[in-house]
């Protein structure tokens, strides 16, 4: 059992749940007290869960020979999890997540979930070897987490923001990740064996600053109120220091940028009710 808690990443998965409550909470304001909010957001989160943890599952079956070198404590190359049965699990959770949505949200929820799939499955079979193109569909998928929060109680208007910041800087964690993993993609045209680590060290530089301006901007505009800013900067300076820290060490880079997503979501939390 603790092998398939290992493969499915569950803090990775809880942190999409998470999110999407709060997506939820933020395009619902204060209303949650006058509305079916928690059910909403729970059945919508449940479902970001499945599909984050079946995607988990399905990265592992794919990098099966190359995290022999990256990752050789996985599940999968320790021989702990057969990958027939790692494919078994992810489809079960991936059907349970759309009827989930389609029956107990909306019709449009079980669209964005199924197109979820598609771009997730499309992904790890197609674009993960082809550098910006698959870094970019990760980030998309991290940003519909925000859009389908905001679907669950019929308000997305808000939303849009949120899904551009976490698309901006979930790409620029996604190419350190590539960095991080180099020496290991040897069959993969990442953005780093394509263009070194200068180059990628400038992309992940300008995506981040654009996250952090989109972070700014919800304030300035009036979506959030002065104490988002003030959690929000705190966000802000940690996505600074995984920069500061890039040059030293690419998975240090990469948790500080982990953790910032982290204080991001509870500015967003703070935004959505003060």
């Amino acid at each position: 059992m603790y092998s398939w808690i290992r493969i499915i990443r569950p803090i990775n998965a809880l942190m999409g749940f998470v999110a999407t409550y709060i997506s939820a909470l933020v395009g619902i304001g204060l209303n949650i007290i006058h509305s079916n909010f928690l059910e909403l957001s729970t059945f919508a989160g449940i479902c970001v869960f499945l599909v984050i943890s079946a995607g988990n599952i399905i990265n592992d079956i794919s990098d099966a020979d190359t995290d022999k070198i990256n990752h050789p404590e996985r599940p999968i190359p320790k021989g702990e999890i057969r990958i027939r049965d790692a494919w078994i699990v992810s489809d079960v959770f991936f059907i349970i997540s759309a009827v989930l949505a389609g029956i107990l949200l909306s019709l449009t929820a079980g669209i964005v979930v199924i197109t979820a799939i598609a771009v997730l499955v499309g992904y790890e079979m197609k674009l993960k070897g082809t550098g910006l193109p698959g870094n970019f569909a990760i980030s998309v998928l991290v940003g519909m987490i925000f859009i389908f929060g905001g679907i669950a109680v019929s308000s997305i208007s808000r939303m849009i923001l949120l899904f551009l910041m976490a698309f901006l800087t979930n790409s620029a964690r996604e190419i350190i990740k590539d960095v991080q993993d180099m020496k290991g993609d040897v069959d993969r045209k990442t953005f780093p064996m394509r263009h070194g680590i200068k180059a990628s060290f400038s992309l992940i530089v300008a995506l981040t600053l654009a996250g952090i301006a989109f972070s700014l901007l919800t304030y300035f505009l009036g979506i959030f109120g002065f104490v988002y800013l003030i959690v929000v900067i705190v966000a802000d300076a940690v996505f600074i220091a995984s920069l500061a820290v890039f040059s030293r060490n690419a998975k240090e880079s990469q948790n500080f940028s982990k953790l910032a997503m982290i204080l991001g979501l509870v500015a967003f939390t703070v935004g959505g009710v003060v």
